[in-house]
C-alpha cells in the first residue's frame, strides 16, 4: 500500500487575510488622484515637469469596517487627507472619488517578512451629517475605537464603495470575491498577537525548541542554531528555524481552529504534549482555560 502523503498545514485563506486587514488593527495608505493646480507653464524650471509628478497622492488612513463588512475611513476634520477628500468631492469631474487602500501586514518582531498584502481599489462617498453617528456607531461595534467618540465633531466617517479587493500572500496575488471578503471573518488572535508571541518565546520556549529538534530532519535538527515564532493565527504557529547556513518556516497547526487568546493554552497541548499547566499564556489549568 502505498505511503498517504499527510495534509497541507490548515492557514488563513486569502478572504480571511482581507477581512483581517480590513478591519483596521494596522493603518493603511490611501492613495487619491493629486489635485490639479492652475499653472500658467507646463514645464517649471524650478521642478519636475507635470509629466514627471506622481499621479496621486497617499495619505496614512485609519480604515474600519461596519457591522456588515463595508469598508470606512476614520478622519480628522482638519487633516490634509480631509481637506485633500473635500476638493475632490466638490470637483465636477469626479462622481465618487477614486481610490486604492493599501494595507501591509505587520508580524510580531523583526524576524519575518509581512504574510499578506490588502488592496483595495474603488471610490469614496460622503455621508450626510445626520447619519455621521449612526455609522460611527456600526464601526464601533465591529472595534470600538475611542476615536470614533468624536465624530460629527472633530472627525468624520467616510465609505469606501468597493470595486476590487486583491490579497497578495506568498502564494500569489489573489482576486477575492465580494461576498467572499464581506462573509470573512477577521482572525481573532490578530489583536493579540505580539503578546501571544512573546509570551510563547519565553513560557514555553523548551517545548517549542524540543518540538522543532523532533519535527526536523535528523541532519538538519543536529545544525540547529536558532529558533523563532513569527506568527499565531486561528489555525496554528509559524516557526521560523535556522539550521546550518540556510532558514524555513515550519507550521505548526492545532487540531482545530482558536477562537480566544485563552484557546491558545490547549491548543498547544497538542502539539507539544502539555506543556502549558498555570504558566504563561494565563493561570489556567486544563479545566480552567
Amino acid at each position: 500500500m502505498p505511503p498517504t502523503t499527510p495534509p497541507a498545514p490548515r492557514r488563513p485563506t486569502p478572504a480571511q487575510w482581507g477581512r483581517t486587514l480590513a478591519v483596521g488593527t494596522v493603518a493603511g495608505t490611501l492613495h487619491l488622484p493629486r489635485l490639479v493646480r492652475p499653472c500658467g507653464h507646463p514645464r517649471d524650471p524650478l521642478g519636475p515637469s507635470r509629466e514627471a509628478r506622481p499621479r496621486t497622492q497617499p495619505h496614512p488612513v485609519q480604515h474600519l469596517t461596519d457591522a456588515w463588512g463595508g469598508l470606512l475611513l476614520l478622519v480628522d476634520d482638519d487633516s490634509a487627507l480631509h481637506g485633500h477628500l473635500e476638493a475632490l468631492t466638490a470637483d465636477a469631474r469626479w462622481n465618487g472619488v477614486p481610490v486604492v487602500l493599501d494595507v501591509l501586514d505587520v508580524p510580531p518582531g523583526q524576524a519575518a517578512l509581512p504574510r499578506a498584502r490588502l488592496s483595495v481599489t474603488g471610490w469614496v462617498e460622503s455621508i450626510l451629517p445626520a447619519d455621521q453617528r449612526r455609522v460611527a456607531q456600526t464601526a464601533a461595534a465591529v472595534r470600538p475605537l475611542g476615536a470614533l467618540l468624536d465624530v460629527g465633531t472633530s472627525r468624520s466617517v467616510w465609505r469606501l464603495e468597493v470595486a476590487d479587493v486583491r490579497v497578495t500572500t506568498a502564494e500569489g496575488v489573489h482576486l477575492v470575491p465580494d461576498e467572499e471578503f464581506t462573509t470573512a471573518a477577521p482572525d481573532p488572535l490578530y489583536d493579540d498577537e505580539d503578546a501571544l508571541v512573546t509570551r510563547l518565546e519565553t513560557a514555553h520556549r523548551d517545548a517549542l525548541v524540543g518540538w522543532v529538534l523532533d519535527t526536523l530532519p535528523p541532519h538538519e535538527a543536529q545544525q540547529t542554531r536558532e529558533v523563532a515564532v513569527v506568527g499565531v493565527d486561528r489555525y496554528g504557529l509559524d516557526v521560523l528555524v535556522t539550521a546550518g547556513s540556510g532558514t524555513k518556516t515550519l507550521r505548526a497547526s492545532f487540531t482545530e481552529p482558536v477562537h480566544t487568546p485563552h484557546d491558545v493554552v490547549r491548543a498547544l497541548c497538542g502539539i507539544f504534549g502539555c506543556p502549558c499547566r498555570a504558566t504563561g499564556l494565563g493561570e489556567h489549568t486544563h479545566e480552567g482555560a
